[in-house]
């Protein structure tokens, strides 16, 4: 077992709370953990228990991808606003404690969405609206400097995402005779997992046993790619891995329907 502590972030915050607050509490950290789900995919798990002999004492236990992404949830505005009311609910300031890893964990793709390609992006939103019930978000139109599929070449990408809880639901507009041409219609493309080191990825992608790959999106030339396709494993499955660093605009983009600013075309 490797000893050597990896870059998450464990947080424990132990809550005494006054007599007769526990529903107030109960729907502050209710409402704190939809921000928190809806806003902060650096935060990978936020749990709320409470100790069974005594209903007065809860436990929060937050994990962090890295520490940007925990201080970037310190500095929620969110945060800031629901504090005051939580400490007006308890004895005393909660008891804050900080962990590391004891040993470096295994690496982990979390699944975060399906992808379909379809002939006609509008009237497939139409139909799974309809057939879902969901909305979908504006679509979005992204360039993309090289597409290695497997030769390189620009590409322009337009797709929506579902304005739901991950996982996702996207809809991919079919274009070109590549990765997402009309060739890969029809059920489920792909499924799709973060991943935070996307060099290593795609060098066990090849590595000999490796399932390979259908596409390689950079943007230059021997760039880190920033989404890779495979081609399909063992079980007729692809998976697209799309790395980290995308996450918290894409995840804007399920929760608010418009593409973040600087994103895309």
């Amino acid at each position: 077992m490797n000893s050597k502590g990896s870059n998450m972030i464990t947080v424990t915050a132990e809550q005494i709370l006054k007599p007769g607050t526990e529903e107030r509490v109960d729907a502050l950290m209710l409402a704190l953990s939809g921000e928190i789900f809806h806003n902060e995919p650096g935060c990978t798990r936020f749990d709320y228990v409470v100790d069974a002999s005594n209903s007065l004492r809860r436990l929060v236990v937050e994990t962090y991808r890295d520490r940007a992404a925990f201080e970037s949830h310190a500095a929620t505005p969110y945060l800031a606003a629901f504090l005051p009311h939580l400490l007006d609910c308890l004895v005393e300031p909660p008891r804050v404690v900080e962990y590391a890893d004891a040993f470096e964990q295994a690496r982990t793709a979390p699944f975060f969405h399906t992808g379909i390609v379809v002939d006609d992006l509008a009237a497939a939103v139409a139909y799974y609206s309809d057939s879902l019930g969901v909305r979908f978000t504006e679509p979005g139109t992204f360039d993309i400097p090289r597409l290695e599929d497997p030769d390189p070449h620009p590409f322009r990408l337009t797709a929506v995402l579902s304005m739901t809880d991950a996982p996702f639901l996207e809809l991919i507009q079919a274009s070109g005779d590549g990765v997402v041409g009309p060739a890969h219609r029809g059920g489920i493309y792909y499924h799709g997992y973060w991943e935070p080191d996307m060099s290593l990825r795609l060098k066990e992608l090849h590595a000999p046993g490796g399932v390979g790959t259908e596409g390689v999106f950079r943007m230059e030339e021997g760039g880190t790619p920033f989404s890779i396709i495979t081609k399909p494993d063992r079980y007729g499955n692809r998976i697209e891995y799309v790395g980290t660093d995308a996450a918290d605009p894409l995840v804007e983009w399920a929760r608010t329907g418009v593409l973040p600013t600087g994103i895309g075309a």
